[in-house]
């Protein structure tokens, strides 16, 4: 065996013993936590004080929150222990000894190992989460903002569509800037979606996202006030948007997947497909997805594909992890000029000098040349109402957008609508 071989095999056998240790504390440390407040929630406390104790201070967004939260434990719980014991009840009697466990060992792996090591980093850099960040970069900005909204009940509403249109240019911008996509990428690599794919973040993703937040927010005279209570709605909700198909087949949720993002908006939002490739970026309110026309619903005729553009060893985590930067680096070193270079970094994934077919407009637009149907959507039917209702009075924007950025380009009434990104 050759040195290289023989280092990545230690290499994967370091990785497997620390996914062991991380799964065994992640696992004690939710299960004996949840059991400890579900008891204590008999005797008035745990999960009953976390709802009602808000709820009677008026404090409702507090209670909500915590609802969430405890339906999200609840199902991570019972996402992994129930996939754990139908793994063991489906090998029962096919094979025996080490094979067996080894097979199961694999197949836990393939789900679950980039969830739980991402975690433990996550856990091992504290410094590095969200909320850490937000009050180390507030006080910098602050003293540049012009104007803020006052605590009333309509600020509120206006604080939150700002925080969703930070978080549409944040998500949108980690999808279409190479560099930025190789932060955000191994969110997207596991090739299957549960609740604990939502721990699987890059740690330096936290640097980019909380700038574009405070500063989009805060600009917009949002009130730091309300950052602490908009946070935790939107991760408690970006959580559970995650949850399996296993456990939640459909994931439309009726009614409510015209007013908010749903599971099945963002199992969407997973796939490799490329009619779903880039699309669906808000966390909680489709609307800034609408109006900028990257809104796309799940259709029948198309499943899902989970992962991102490459194959993906998921349980290789340094691939997983680190595998963009990698060949970022690569394509740097072999491009010719400065220009080139910086153009690597900055252009979507899949650019590539004089040649844009690979990035994922591109893609998405070719699929829709001969599948314009399958992108039409309410925003389609809006525009083509107001076309009927005022055939020449007004131009109509055009829904997609060029095949190298995918920014909207006009478009005259007498064209057919250009579905190249629906919304």
């Amino acid at each position: 065996m050759s040195f290289t071989k023989k280092l990545n095999r230690n290499w994967r056998i370091a990785e497997n013993v620390v996914f062991v240790f991380a799964f065994g504390f992640i696992m004690y440390n939710l299960v004996s936590t949840y059991g400890l407040d579900v008891y204590n929630s008999i005797k008035g406390k745990g999960f009953f004080s976390a709802i009602v104790g808000p709820f009677l201070t008026h404090n409702y967004f507090i209670s909500i929150v915590s609802v969430i939260v405890i339906v999200n434990t609840t199902v991570i719980l019972w996402e992994i222990l129930s996939f754990t014991t139908r793994l063991l009840k489906q090998e029962r009697g096919h094979l025996k000894g080490n094979d067996k466990y080894k097979l199961i060992f694999k197949q836990l792996a393939t789900i679950y190992k980039s969830s739980f090591l991402a975690l433990l980093i996550i856990q091992l850099l504290p410094k590095l989460i969200l909320i850490h960040m937000f009050w180390i970069w507030m006080p910098h900005i602050q003293k540049y903002v012009l104007f803020t909204v006052n605590v009333q009940w309509y600020s509120w509403i206006y604080a939150y569509l700002c925080w969703e249109f930070s978080t549409w240019v944040f998500h949108f911008s980690s999808h279409r800037v190479r560099f930025l996509w190789c932060l955000h990428s191994p969110h997207h690599a596991p090739t299957d979606i549960n609740m604990t794919v939502n721990w699987v973040h890059f740690f330096a993703e936290a640097y980019y996202s909380t700038l574009i937040h405070l500063v989009i927010c805060m600009f917009l005279g949002v009130n730091p006030v309300m950052f602490l209570a908009i946070m935790s709605i939107d991760s408690a909700w970006g959580m559970f948007i995650h949850i399996s198909e296993r456990t939640l087949k459909n994931g439309k949720l009726g009614i409510f997947q015209y007013l908010i993002i749903t599971p099945s908006h963002h199992r969407v939002h997973h796939a490799s497909n490329p009619l779903y490739i880039d699309t669906n970026f808000a966390s909680v309110l489709p609307l800034w997805d609408w109006l900028f026309g990257t809104l796309q619903p799940f259709k029948d005729e198309v499943k899902i594909d989970y992962g991102i553009g490459r194959d993906v060893d998921v349980t290789n985590f340094s691939d997983l992890y680190f595998g963009e930067f990698f060949l970022l680096y690569r394509d740097l070193k072999n491009a010719d000029g400065i220009k080139n270079k910086l153009l690597y970094i900055l252009m979507p994934p899949g650019w590539t000098p004089g040649c844009v077919a690979k990035t994922a407009a591109a893609l998405r637009q070719d699929f829709l040349t001969t599948n314009a149907e399958l992108g039409y959507t309410s925003k389609n039917r809006f525009l083509t109402a107001i076309k009927t209702r005022y055939p020449r009075s007004i131009a109509i924007p055009q829904i997609g957008g060029s095949q190298a950025t995918g920014i909207a380009e006009p478009q005259t009434l007498d064209q057919e609508p250009d579905f190249s990104i629906s919304g």
